[in-house]
This record gives structure tokens, C-alpha cells and sequence, in this order.
């Protein structure tokens, strides 16, 4: 009975680490989220001080669909990329991972413009994800 359940205690571990390893063992790393509203808008995700650098970034989106329309990268040494977008990203789905030509630099912060079409209380919650370099 004993050994069963260390068995069994160790499948779940086993499968449990199989759900948040691959984000980590691919290089990706959550930047940040934000809660969006139900209206043609622009918010911010701040990085913040994390130290590195990236070559690529993506957004992930839960609750409602974001129609994105063009996205502003600010690095930490006060250059500015604009990259258009004009996708839309159903809930639970990921927009193109976006590579950020040049050398890889450290992101203060990234603007979004974009639409939503939530219906009812639901909003939608944009994660921003990056790829170390």
C-alpha cells in the first residue's frame, strides 16, 4: 500500500511539472498581463526591472477576443519600435510570436492599441510573453 502510493505521488508530480516546464525549458518568460476593457483602447504592460534581454515577444489572451492593431516596444535605453499587428486573438488563443529585429535589448515597457468584443462582465486579460535572447 505504501509503495503505491509513492508511485502514484510520483506520477503526479511527474505530470504536474509536465504543465508548467515547457514555457521555462523553451526560453519564454511572462513579462506581464493586463486587465482590458470592453472598449477601443491602449493600455501598457510594464517589465519592469527584470534583467535581460529579448528577441521576441507574444501575446496570450483569456476571457474575451482582442482585436490587436499595432503594438509600441519602449527598451530601457529610450529607442521605440512600432510594429503593426492588426490581428485579431481569440480567448485562450496567442497572437504571431513577434520578432524584434536588431540587437537584443531590454524592454521597459510595451503599448498595445486594440479592440475587444466581450460581451456581458467577461474582459479579457492580455499576458505579454518574451523570449530571452
Amino acid at each position: 500500500m505504501k509503495r503505491s502510493l509513492s508511485i502514484f505521488t510520483l506520477l503526479v508530480t511527474m505530470i504536474m511539472s509536465g504543465f508548467t516546464q515547457p514555457a521555462l525549458a523553451s526560453g519564454w518568460e511572462l513579462l506581464g498581463e493586463r486587465k482590458v476593457s470592453r472598449r477601443a483602447e491602449v493600455d501598457t504592460i510594464r517589465v519592469g526591472l527584470r534583467d535581460g534581454v529579448f528577441k521576441r515577444i507574444q501575446f496570450k489572451v483569456k476571457g474575451a477576443d482582442v482585436d490587436f492593431n499595432k503594438v509600441v516596444v519602449h527598451y530601457k535605453n529610450g529607442q521605440n519600435r512600432e510594429i503593426a499587428m492588426r490581428s485579431k486573438v481569440r480567448k485562450g488563443g496567442s497572437s504571431r510570436v513577434i520578432d524584434l529585429p536588431g540587437k537584443a535589448r531590454a524592454i521597459e515597457k510595451v503599448r498595445f492599441y486594440y479592440d475587444t468584443e466581450g460581451t456581458g462582465r467577461v474582459q479579457a486579460n492580455v499576458l505579454l510573453w518574451g523570449k530571452a535572447a
